[in-house]
C-alpha cells in the first residue's frame, strides 16, 4: 500500500477520534503521524514507532524535527523549525503548506539525515483533517531508500555498458594506425646514427605511442562507472574504473600495439 492508497482510507472532512484513527492507521504499514498546530506528534502508529525507534514519551508531543531524530533539531537552541536548515526542509514545509492550504501533498521526495539512520530517502504524503475537534496534518512517511539504491545501480550499470562499448571501438580503431606509427618509428630508429639528435626524437615518439597503447590496454579493462572533474565537467576516471594499473612506462602487449615486420 502506497501513500495515495493509505489516503484514500481516510475521509478529509470527517472528524475522527484518536482510538478511531489509531486504529485505522495502525493496521498499514507506512510510517504514520499526527501533526498538531504547533507542529508537533500528537498521535503515531506502530510503524513509526519502528521507524523512529523511539517509544511514546519520546515521540508524542515533540516537533517534528525532535520527534523524528533530524540531524539539524539540535542546530540551534530554539530546536526544529529555527535553523537554517529548517528553511530548505521539504518534510517541515510540506506540512505547513498543508496547513494553510488546507490542501493535500502527494508523493513529496526528499532526502533527510537523522540521527539513528544517516542519510534517507523519503516520500511523503499529507491530508488535512479534524482530529477531536482540532485541525491537524496526516503525515505518511515511505522511506525509500533501497528504492533509490536500486534505481542508481541500474543507472551506473547502463553508464558503464555505454562506457565499455565506446572503450572498445577507440580501442580497436586506435592501435591499427598505433602499430604502423611504432613499426615506422622502430624502423627508422636502426638506420639513425646513436648520436643524431633525430634519434632521440624518435625515441620520444616511440615512448608516446607505448603510452597510448598502454591507455587502451587499460580502456579494454574497465570495469566500474568511476567519474572525476575536469574543467566545469565530468569524465571518465580511467584509472579509478580499470582493474589494470595505468604505468607510463609499460609496453605494449601483445593485444594492444603489437611489434610488426615492416618492409621499408
Amino acid at each position: 500500500m502506497n501513500d495515495n492508497e493509505a489516503g484514500r482510507i481516510l475521509d478529509e472532512s470527517k472528524i475522527y477520534t484518536k482510538e478511531g484513527l489509531l486504529e485505522v492507521i495502525n493496521a498499514l504499514p507506512l510510517a504514520i503521524a499526527v501533526i498538531d498546530s504547533n507542529r508537533a506528534v500528537a498521535l503515531a502508529n506502530k510503524s513509526t514507532y519502528l521507524f523512529t525507534n523511539k517509544d511514546q514519551l519520546q515521540l508524542i508531543g515533540h516537533v517534528g524535527g525532535e520527534a523524528f531524530g533530524c540531524i539539524h533539531h539540535d542546530d540551534v537552541p530554539e530546536g526544529c523549525g529555527f535553523g537554517s536548515e529548517c528553511l530548505k526542509c521539504k518534510l517541515r514545509t510540506t506540512v505547513l503548506n498543508t496547513m494553510e492550504q488546507k490542501e493535500p501533498q502527494h508523493m513529496v521526495e526528499t532526502v533527510m539525515i537523522f540521527k539513528n539512520h544517516g542519510e534517507r530517502h523519503l516520500r511523503i504524503s499529507t491530508l488535512p483533517m479534524m482530529l477531536g475537534g482540532d485541525e491537524v496534518v496526516l503525515l505518511a512517511i515511505e522511506d525509500i531508500t533501497e528504492i533509490k539504491k536500486h534505481e542508481q545501480t541500474a543507472i551506473e550499470k547502463q553508464k558503464l555498458s555505454a562506457v565499455m562499448q565506446t572503450a572498445g571501438a577507440v580501442c580497436h580503431e586506435m592501435n591499427q594506425p598505433l602499430m604502423v606509427i611504432l613499426g615506422f618509428a622502430e624502423l627508422l630508429l636502426e638506420d639513425l646514427q646513436e648520436d643524431g639528435s633525430q634519434k632521440e626524437n624518435l625515441k620520444e615518439i616511440k615512448k608516446q605511442v607505448e603510452r597510448l597503447g598502454s591507455i587502451t590496454r587499460k580502456l579494454m579493462t574497465i570495469t566500474r562507472y568511476k567519474t572525476k572533474g575536469y574543467l566545469n565537467a565530468e569524465i571518465i576516471d580511467i584509472d579509478a574504473a580499470s582493474d589494470l594499473s595505468l604505468n607510463e612506462n609499460d609496453k605494449i602487449g601483445s593485444n594492444d600495439v603489437d611489434e610488426k615486420n615492416f618492409d621499408r
